[in-house]
């Protein structure tokens, strides 16, 4: 069965990594707290019909006793018919379709680094979106 949701996923690509662990970690004895930054990056083609959004995540950037550090970003490709629909989209679902990519870099990265894998929590990525607007408001 062809659904058309009006909006198509044409591409994702891997454009950064950058990953360094931190040997001398001692983990405290409440936990390690996910230390995790969001940012994303929307270019529209000139007819609004084409959306290239890059979502980047950094882990662990700010403190001192870090497990590591790390930067992912990912970059899709989107386009649809109808360009408000895709300016919409772009904001929330276009970010929230590109995370699982990220989510699966950091797990296999981490893996790969023989620690214990870093699986990522399902985030509320309308909530993230919210809270950087307030912040950006009062600035």
């Amino acid at each position: 069965m062809k659904v058309n949701t009006g909006v198509r996923f044409v591409h994702v690509s891997l454009i950064e990594l950058n990953f360094k662990l931190n040997k001398d970690f001692k983990p405290p004895k409440d936990g390690i707290t996910i230390d995790i930054e969001f940012n994303k990056k929307a270019a529209f083609s000139k007819d609004k019909k084409k959306l290239l959004l890059t979502l980047s995540v950094a882990l662990f950037a700010k403190g001192k006793n870090r497990p590591l550090t790390m930067n992912v970003s990912v970059e899709g490709g989107f386009e649809a018919d109808d360009s408000e629909e895709l300016k919409q989209f772009s904001e929330i679902h276009a970010p929230a379709h590109l995370f699982p990519f990220v989510r699966e870099v950091i797990g296999n990265t981490t893996m790969r680094a023989n620690i214990p894998p870093l699986l990522l929590p399902p985030f509320n990525l309308h909530a993230v979106e919210l809270k950087h607007r307030k912040q950006n408001i009062k600035k």
